[in-house]
């Protein structure tokens, strides 16, 4: 009757363990459950054009993003993009053209909007986002935002960040050559405003005001959209 009873026991440790997670064998015969670990959550992807002396971009960054990002918890859900370019690249002489060759030092050069400090502030930053990862990158670049001048001595000692890899990137690279990969992506975009808010690749230039000031509702609605989940967060 025990023998019986010993072989019931053992076959329903067996049944729990199958259905809550996998099974480890150990040694004399004492099995270790495994929990299943829970699902990664969905990741929505969010790409921002902006500009590093555009102060419509200093807001929106260092005002709303950074807020949703940390006060809502949302870089578990977000797969975040950012492009330093924004309206560069368009020469006065050739309005369409966006890089061009200096034939005097046979040279591509890139314009920016707000003059050659962006263009190279531009260009660090793009140095940041390859040496770092996101989160990293984007804390560095919002402590950046403060200021309309290179302040990355004084933000990466407040953060403890080792940014050598990054002035490497920067001193060893021409800038057009470093923002040619993020200029790329944004014109092809044809934007009009810096910032620009696009979410899954899906660039609406109608509604760029609307997302701008209500970023947290558009934010929402795609992720419920792609998703299927409304996040503890949304209203």
């Amino acid at each position: 009757m025990n023998k019986i009873c010993g072989m019931l026991c053992a076959l329903s440790v067996l049944l729990i363990s199958n259905a809550s997670g996998q099974t480890v064998e150990r040694p004399g015969n004492v099995t270790e459950v495994t929990p299943t670990p829970p699902p990664s959550p969905g990741k929505l992807l969010l790409a921002i054009h902006y500009e590093a002396l555009c102060p419509d971009s200093m807001y929106f960054i260092r005002r709303r993003l950074y807020d949703a990002l940390n006060s809502y918890n949302w870089w578990p859900y977000t797969d975040l993009k950012l492009y330093p370019f924004g309206k560069a690249g368009y020469y006065i002489y050739h309005p369409l053209a966006q890089f061009y060759n200096n034939t005097a030092t046979g040279e591509m050069q890139v314009f920016c909007q707000h003059g050659e400090e962006e263009c190279e502030l531009n260009a660090l930053h793009a140095c940041i986002i390859e040496t770092f990862d996101t989160q990293k990158a984007f804390k560095l670049i919002y402590c950046m935002l403060r200021s309309y001048s290179n302040q990355l001595d004084k933000c990466s000692s407040q953060l403890g960040l080792d940014v050598s890899k990054a002035r490497e990137c920067k001193a060893s690279r021409k800038t057009a050559d470093i923002l040619a990969p993020y200029g790329k992506e944004t014109l092809k975009l044809g934007i009009s405003f810096v910032p620009s808010i696009v979410f899954e690749n899906d660039f609406n230039p109608y509604e760029q005001s609307s997302i701008r000031y209500n970023f947290e509702r558009y934010f929402c609605k795609e992720y419920l959209k792609k998703f299927k989940i409304k996040l503890p967060t949304c209203d």
